[in-house]
């Protein structure tokens, strides 16, 4: 497993999966840090590049792969 380079958007995104955040909601996190593109489709196109290039089946899988990256983060707090 390569332990490459996330940039911050993709830390973002799976940051906010791996808190319980649904795609609609992943877009607010997104918007809160001030990321772009927050469309639903350009974070569905990002989630299958990172399946891809991780090897996974699943998001969740992939979620799971990349635990140790998640940032920590107040959802509830973000989602306001």
């Amino acid at each position: 497993m390569h332990m490459d380079k996330l940039s911050k958007y993709e830390v973002y995104i799976i940051s906010a999966l791996a808190h319980g955040a649904t795609i609609i909601q992943t877009r607010k996190v997104l918007r809160h840090y001030k990321l772009r593109p927050y469309s639903e489709s350009s974070i569905d196109k990002k989630l299958s590049e990172l399946r891809k290039r991780y090897q996974c089946k699943t998001t969740f899988q992939l979620i799971y792969k990349l635990r140790n990256r998640v940032e920590t983060m107040d959802l509830e707090e973000v989602l306001k």
